[in-house]
């Protein structure tokens, strides 16, 4: 009966600490919310200087596919991180160490790229579906956005690839950098949408 008293006794203490100062993060939780902050930071202000110092007018904006024309173009930019995956699994398959048959072996370079295509597939497809409302609703002064916001998606999509091969934090900072600005987009096309409210991008 004593151990059992002390293991209570030792449990009550944990939940009487636990409800007076909150559950301590685990150090890569901390870690994490430091990229988090980082990452964020870092969109910003690639946005802000983008912003300050590129200047950008399409020649034809007047119609909703002209816009879309430009959208286009600039998806076949933001695809360049799809197509080299694509291609570095080609190659890969070439080599038996990397394959079972048909399939891949799991956690090889050849796997983790795989899983990198399918990760830059859906983000692709946020990526084009928001800013296609983006397009619809921005001003042509505004276009220069939807560039600083794809070269955000290629060089964020770079990180997360060399992060897969490499650890874990440094893809959380690409992922981030390749998400954040989307999940903006989506906010923005939102309030736009449900409040026909303008904000200057």
């Amino acid at each position: 009966m004593k151990p059992q008293y002390s293991l209570n006794q030792s449990m009550e203490a944990r939940l009487e600490r636990f409800a007076r100062n909150g559950r301590p993060l685990h150090r890569d939780q901390k870690r994490f919310l430091q990229i988090a902050g980082v990452t964020g930071l870092f969109c910003a202000v690639w946005f802000l200087i983008g912003k300050h110092t590129l200047h950008y007018t399409p020649e034809h904006w007047a119609t909703y596919t002209e816009r879309l024309a430009f959208l286009m173009r600039v998806m076949v930019f933001v695809s360049l991180p799809l197509l080299m995956g694509i291609t570095s699994i080609a190659f890969q398959r070439l080599d038996p160490r990397n394959v079972i048959g048909q399939k891949l072996r799991t956690d090889t370079p050849a796997d983790i790229n795989k899983r990198f295509v399918a990760n830059t597939i859906e983000q692709l497809l946020l990526f084009f579906f928001v800013h296609a409302a983006m397009i619809y609703y921005a001003p042509v002064d505004e276009a220069i956005s939807t560039i600083l916001l794809a070269s955000l998606f290629v060089v964020g999509r770079i990180i997360f690839w060399i992060g897969y091969h490499k650890d874990k934090f440094t893809r959380a900072l690409g992922f981030g950098i390749t998400f954040y600005p989307i999940f903006g987009a989506y906010l923005w096309v939102t309030v736009r949408i449900l409040f026909d409210y303008h904000i200057p991008l």
